[in-house]
């Protein structure tokens, strides 16, 4: 017994480090500016890298800070300190069959250093409350058929699976 006392207490002593850890980092939430684009360009530029999408760093900053200062869409960023951890980029628009606005959350990551320390569910809290706060009628977003994770979170988080409608895309660029 005495075997399985040892990696019981090895277990829970674990367990509570990692409950330390999630408790002792703190996250803010706030919405990004231009003067947040040096550290958010290599962030999002991870977050194509993952999707297999590289992009050149000139580019993604060009796109970032047309969102940042857009009217059409909101970035939030999670930080750890001083350090961008994640990032949620939502785009407004409207849901014609409610009648009401709604928000498309297109894009969220959270750095490889900073997950698993509820950094995703802090920004989707918040996407939520800013959202709600704007009038939307709901979010809505889209992951990756392999992304187990990020759908786990999202089913967690309240998220259901569209069995309504299929979503087909038009790529119009060669």
């Amino acid at each position: 017994h005495s075997g399985l006392w040892s990696r019981y207490s090895w277990f829970e002593s674990m367990r509570a480090s990692q409950l330390q850890d999630r408790v002792s980092m703190a996250i803010t939430i706030r919405p990004l500016l231009p003067a947040d684009l040096p550290r958010l360009s290599p962030l999002f530029g991870a977050y194509l890298d993952f999707y297999g999408v590289p992009q050149e760093a000139q580019r993604r900053t060009i796109f970032l800070a047309q969102r940042l200062g857009a009217d059409d869409s909101t970035c939030l960023g999670a930080f750890a300190g001083e350090e961008l951890a994640g990032f949620a980029l939502c785009h407004h628009t409207h849901n014609s069959l409610r009648l009401a606005p709604a928000w498309i959350l297109h894009d969220l990551f959270v750095s490889p250093a900073h997950r698993r320390h509820g950094v995703a569910e802090s920004l989707l809290a918040a996407v939520h409350a800013r959202a709600a706060a704007a009038g939307a009628c709901e979010v809505v977003l889209s992951t990756a058929q392999d992304n187990t994770a990020a759908q786990a979170l999202y089913t967690k988080q309240g998220y259901r699976e569209d069995a309504t409608f299929r979503v087909y895309a038009c790529d119009l660029r060669p």
